[in-house]
């Protein structure tokens, strides 16, 4: 099997497995399937890590979804700061109370939840376009 072929079946199958996970959690499946289907992600994403310079085309998809995932990270290093506070300050339920019921209403697992759909966004738009 060609590097390419098994790139661009990895892209489909870690873009299927994100999909199933985004479903089992909106309907409550086992959370033993949603880490199945996240491996099964992660997996895909090591597969296409080390066949990403099959050729150029491959090349490019990864380049345009590592960019998507990187530029994502860097949004969300400063916006989700800025909105959690935000958010808190409309709340004000722990105003003039440092110390008391600081839990985080954003998860910190966000950040990279967003990022690997930024990838896959990214992957996928530049191969549905078509261009290098």
């Amino acid at each position: 099997m060609q590097k390419v072929n098994i790139f661009l079946g990895a892209g489909w199958a870690g873009l299927a497995a994100l999909l199933a996970v985004f479903l089992g959690a909106l309907v409550s499946i086992p959370e033993a399937i949603l880490i199945a289907g996240l491996l099964i992600c992660v997996a895909c994403c090591w597969v296409m890590l080390f066949t990403r310079n099959a050729d150029e085309y491959t090349r490019g998809l990864w380049t345009s979804g590592a960019s998507m995932a990187f530029a994502t990270l860097l949004i969300l290093f400063l916006g989700l700061p800025f909105a959690e506070g935000v958010y808190d300050g409309f709340q004000s339920t722990r105003a003039g109370t440092p110390g008391q019921n600081n839990e985080r209403d954003i998860p910190a697992i966000a950040s990279i939840a967003l990022a690997i759909i930024a990838f896959y966004i990214g992957l996928f738009w530049k191969r549905m376009r078509g261009g290098i």
